[in-house]
This record gives structure tokens, sequence and C-alpha cells, in this order.
């Protein structure tokens, strides 16, 4: 028995049972961490490696010659099997989209199927001309006789590969790009050997490669651009106030970049002062959709913060007059200070205050109006108030323990939220987005820890309210951590690291 015999006797018993295994555990893992080459190791284990190893020892071992119909078919199912694995291999390494690992190379859609159709045909070549020895050089006479009828018959589709190929090779325009031409325009989400796919924001328009590479193309690239409204308003309303407010319009739109929205003073008119916001957008429409989104949700903005559109005509300033009491609204709100006292009275959480109190609590407070999808108040940040709805419906989102979006739940008329502003440097646990139009009365928070101070039913009665809605909204989130009570011998925290307010430290 000679050595080559032997060796290749020890590297079919034990080297490809080994590496059987090896395989088999390196797919499991990567399977387990969704790792694209996972499926790709899975078929080489279980289609390619057996028909190799029935070949090695049918050539190897048993000494069959290559060209006995037996070894053939064996062979060729082998290379069938590498093709099927090859063209998984493709799949994880190339990819049209972003790449999810640091291994994947982001190719275009035609290059993408170049790379698998080779794959399938140089070893489909090798399996009739190699493996099976049939002589295909007729075949490609026959074939080149042919192709003139072939290419004529299907000259717009040869033309529309051949511009693919072009626009491929020059790159233009790359997946993600807004682009524009002959008064068209939409983002290049695909692009294959026939066609480019746009998305207009509106619908998705298929251009013809070879009617693309004819025509002059504006890219605008894929970055954020530099986007403005402008607006204008009284006098009356002081800068130092609409500025913020401008500011805070951008929160929530999606087609804006957060974070981006910065207001200015463009200028001093005869009647008004002009206000330009700024923001950055992703090219196209977009940039149309985010103006006016914005717009709309300035109308809401104008009605919750009491200022005025300004007109050309006389107007007289005044110095608007303030109450007595902490943060009191300015004069011009004060005729809706009665519908405000009405509408606490008819609260149950106010119940224990007289009537006195009731009108302290109306005098500070304002109605707010938010639109329909506008955001009232933001997880993560403070309450500007507590939250009492006088119109309309708003939705409360919270964010779990896995990280993902959750319904909290509905609130109605007559309910209450933004409790968390009564602690000094707490946050909102909730997401309140206005479910329609929505107009809400909005109590300053040290007004209430005031009443909460002199009047120990109203406490008991506030305590009572937030711990059920801490419990409500730990039960969405999923959290199993303890909740403990707020009693007259120990006031521990309701959230952890919550900062203790004054008002605790007192007995109801």
């Amino acid at each position: 028995m000679d050595k080559t015999f032997i060796s290749w006797l020890l590297t079919l018993g034990i080297g490809f049972p080994f590496l059987s295994i090896l395989l088999g555990e390196l797919a499991e893992q990567l399977k387990r961490q969704q790792h694209p080459l996972a499926n790709a190791i899975r078929k080489l284990k279980q289609y390619v490696l057996p028909p190799l190893a029935v070949l090695l020892v049918m050539r190897e071992l048993l000494a069959i010659a290559k060209t006995e119909d037996s070894v053939r078919i064996v062979e060729s199912i082998t290379w069938v099997t590498i093709i099927l694995v090859g063209i998984a291999f493709i799949n994880a390494i190339l990819t049209t989209k972003k790449p999810e690992k640091q291994f994947q190379v982001q190719v275009p859609n035609l290059f993408f199927q170049v790379a698998r159709a080779l794959v399938i045909l140089g070893i489909g070549y090798y399996l009739i001309s190699g493996i099976w020895g049939v002589d295909i050089s007729s075949l490609t006479t026959a074939l080149g006789v042919g192709s003139l009828a072939v290419g004529l018959a299907l000259q717009d589709t040869l033309s529309n590969l051949v511009s693919g190929f072009l626009l491929l090779f020059s790159k233009p325009f790359k997946i993600g790009d807004w682009i524009e031409f002959d008064g068209s325009g939409g983002h290049v989400i695909d692009q294959n050997w026939w066609a480019v796919t746009l998305d207009s924001g509106f619908v998705k328009i298929i251009v013809p490669n070879a009617a693309l590479s004819k025509v002059a193309i504006n890219n605008e690239g894929s970055k954020a651009r530099l986007e403005k409204i402008s607006v204008s308003l009284s006098y009356d309303d002081s800068p130092n106030k609409v500025i913020p407010a401008l500011h805070s319009l951008t929160d929530g739109v999606s087609e804006i970049k957060p974070g981006s929205g910065y207001a200015v003073i463009s200028s001093y008119g005869d009647y008004a002062i002009n206000y330009d916001l700024w923001y950055l957008t992703v090219p196209g429409l977009n940039g149309l959709v985010a103006g006016s989104t914005l717009l709309a949700k300035f109308y809401y903005l104008v009605k919750r913060e009491g200022f005025t559109i300004a007109y050309p005509q006389a107007v007289r300033y005044e110095v608007p007059v303030h109450n007595q009491f902490p943060g009191a609204v300015p004069q011009i709100m004060k005729n809706r200070q009665s519908e405000m006292f009405a509408y606490l009275r008819s609260l149950s959480y106010f119940f224990n205050l007289d009537d006195t109190q009731i009108e302290q609590l109306a005098s500070t407070s304002q109605f707010k109006v938010y639109g329909s999808g506008e955001l009232i108040t933001k997880e993560g940040l403070p309450d500007a108030g507590l939250y009492s709805i006088y119109k309309g419906r708003v939705q409360s989102l919270v964010t779990d323990h896995q990280g993902s979006i959750r319904t909290d739940k509905q609130f109605g008329v007559g309910d209450v939220f933004g409790q968390m502003a009564l602690y000094p440097g707490e946050v909102s646990p909730i997401t309140a987005i206005a479910d329609n139009d929505v107009e809400l009365a909005v109590i300053p928070a040290e007004v209430i820890v005031n009443l909460i101070q002199i009047n120990p039913k109203f406490a008991s009665e506030i305590i009572q309210f937030i711990e059920e809605r801490k419990k409500a909204i730990r039960l969405v989130k999923s959290i199993t951590d303890t909740m403990t009570s707020i009693d007259g011998n120990t006031h521990q925290a309701l959230t952890r690291n919550t900062v203790y307010p004054k008002w605790l430290d007192k007995k109801y």
C-alpha cells in the first residue's frame, strides 16, 4: 500500500468529518449572530462536501478513470453544488444596499447580476466542454451568425444594457442621490441592466438606461441641504420669545435633520418683524414637504403662544400688565380666564381646592393649541408644566427596556399628564403627540407645588395620581423593578435618581 493511498485514506476518513464538524459549528455561530455568511457556509457543508468526498473516493482510492460516466456524473453534481455555494457567497459579500458588515462590498445591481452570471456561465462551460468533452465551437459559430438577427430584434434591450454599463462606469449618480433631467426628478433607489428606478416622493419612475444616457443629468447628491421659511409677527411679540418658539417648529418633522432648526430676525418691517427659520433637509421634494409642514405648524404655534400676525394698519402698542401671581399671563390673555376657571373647577383632580385657589391656578394657566401629529412632550426632556386636555386627543408613547417605541395610552378630554414637572430636574417619561387638533390647559408646576404645601388633601390626591401613572408607565415599559409607594413615613422616589422636591418632606 503506497503512501499516496494512505494519505488520501486519512484525509477522507479523518479530515472530511473534522472539516464537516468545523463548518457546522461555524455556520451555527454565524447564524446566531445573524451573519450574512452563515447561509453560504451551511450550503458548503451540506451540498459540496458529500459529492466531493464521493468523487475523491472514486478517483483516488478506487482509481476509476475520470472518463467513466459514473465519475463524470458525480463531478458534474459537485460543480453544480459549487455554483449554488458560489452564488450564496456572492450574495453575502456583494450587496446593492448599505453594507451591514465591514467585509461586504456595495455594488450596483447590474454588477451584482453580472457576477452571478459569470459564475454560472464559467462553470457551465467547464462542465460541458471540460468534463463531458462536448465541442461547442459549432454552437459558438451558430450563435455568432444568429447574433445579427438577435441584435436587430433586441436592439433596444442591448442599448439599455450597454447604456447601463456606461452609466455605471461614468458614475454620474449613485443609489440615494436626487437627480433631475428633462423636468423630472427623484431619488435613485435601484439601477439594473435595463433601467433606473426613481422615487419622486409621490410615484416611482422607471427610466430606461438608454433614455437616461442621452439627457443632461443634474445630480443634487444625497446630503442634507439648507432650506428656509419666512414668517412675520407683530412688534408686540418679543423676539426673545419668538425665536426659541420657531426653533421648536422643526421637532418631529421627519424630512428635517434633527436639531438643525435655527431662527433669525431677517429684517424689521413697517408693521412686523420678519423672521427666517433655517433647517437642513435632504434634496428634492422632501424640502417642499418640510416647508409646507413647518408653515402648517406655524399656524398652531401662533395660536398656542398667543402671537399676533401683523397687518398693515395703525396699532397702538401697550406694555402687557401681569397680575400678582408668579408666572402670570399677559393682560391680552385674561379674556379666557373665566373659561379656564370653569374648566379647572370641573376637573376631579382639583375638587379639594376652594374657588380662591382655583382662581390662582386659572390666572397663571394658559390654553395652548397643537395640530395633529405635533410633538407636545418628548421622553427624556423636561415638561413645561402640568397638562390637561381641554379639547382633542393625545397619544402617549414610551420606550420599553428593549428600545422599542410602544403605545402607553390615549388621553382624552379632562386627562392630565406632565406630572414629572413637579419634580425639580426630572424629565418626561413619555412622548406625547397630538392625535388630532388639540387644545391644552398648561398649569405652571410652581403654582401646583405651592398649593400642595398648604392643602394636605390636595397633596394626597396629586401623590396618588403620580404613583398610579408611574405604575402604568412601568408596566408598559416592562420594567420589573420593585415599585415602592409614598407614605407618611418614607417618601421613596417614584423613579431612580429622582431629585426629591421639598414638598415631599411633609406628611400627608
